[in-house]
């Protein structure tokens, strides 16, 4: 299995964070996990905690250098960089990570699913009745139909 580096900015230190990035962290955490447990080596390091890791790469230091912040998180993979300025999906980790088909396959179903929840913005409010609708377009809600 590869390597996969996940240089973090620093995050909610403030103990009052965003829902949306609270989500997103915490859907990372347990993807990480699940990928420690296949045998994926993933490693997690946070701007504000772990420095010296930051200061050890050399592709970390030059994206810092030259994009600043904006570019954490930054994904590290087998010495590559593969996303920046965003966390990932699960299925783009663990297509990086070498999954077998089968396993991308439970990842890709799984992100449907959460694209398709209400939790992610595709549910709209009618202005004629007031009341909540779910879009029932096939955009993935990009069309301009639903908002």
């Amino acid at each position: 299995m590869k390597r996969i580096e996940i240089y973090e900015p620093a995050g909610c230190a403030s103990g009052a964070c965003d829902p949306m990035i609270e989500r997103t962290l915490t859907r990372m955490e347990h993807m990480v996990q699940d990928l420690r447990e296949r045998g994926v080596s993933v490693s997690r390091f946070n701007v504000m905690d772990d420095g010296p890791a930051f200061l050890a790469s050399d592709l970390v230091k030059e994206a810092l250098a030259t994009r600043g912040l904006e570019c954490l998180p930054l994904v590290i993979v087998e010495g590559k960089i593969e996303s920046e300025g965003e966390y990932p999906t699960d299925l783009e980790l663990a297509k990086w990570a070498g999954l077998p088909w089968s396993d991308l396959e439970i990842y890709a179903e799984r992100e449907k699913r959460e694209l398709a929840s209400p939790m992610m913005g595709f549910e709209v409010l009618d202005a004629d009745d007031g009341e909540d609708k779910e879009c029932d377009c096939d955009c993935d809600g990009d069309c301009g139909s639903c908002s």
